[in-house]
């Protein structure tokens, strides 16, 4: 591979890399800040609520970046076992994240159609 091209590459990765954890870090402030205003309007309980929701998008967006950044880097720049197992790590956390997020958002596993409902 040329070498303007592997550097090009280089820079973004890193541009990639810095936009998830720019992401992880603005959400994670904005997500505060309106979790504030929405206690002081309608009280803790919806509050706390939107916030768990808005931190569980937030992180699988970051996630998903982060992730980008990482399989851009495993094929083309450090096409080694160890990088190549980060990337199976990163793939399996944003995976179970993304489940248990979307249980925790809309009720239901992704393959149901209907909420699941509490046997008693």
């Amino acid at each position: 591979m040329p070498e303007e091209l592997r550097q090009l590459l280089g820079l973004v990765v890193r541009a990639l890399e810095i936009a998830g954890a720019s992401a992880l870090i603005l959400g994670l402030l904005l997500a505060t800040f309106h979790c504030v205003r929405r206690y002081f309007r309608e009280g803790a309980k919806p509050a706390i609520a939107s916030y768990r929701n808005a931190l569980g998008r937030i992180v699988l967006i970051g996630l998903e970046i982060l992730v980008a950044a990482t399989i851009i880097k495993t094929i083309t720049l450090d096409p080694t076992l160890r990088s190549a197992g980060l990337l199976a790590i990163m793939v399996l956390i944003r995976t179970a994240l993304g489940l248990t997020t979307v249980l925790e958002v809309y009720g239901h596993w992704p393959w149901q159609k209907t909420p699941a409902t509490e046997e008693t």
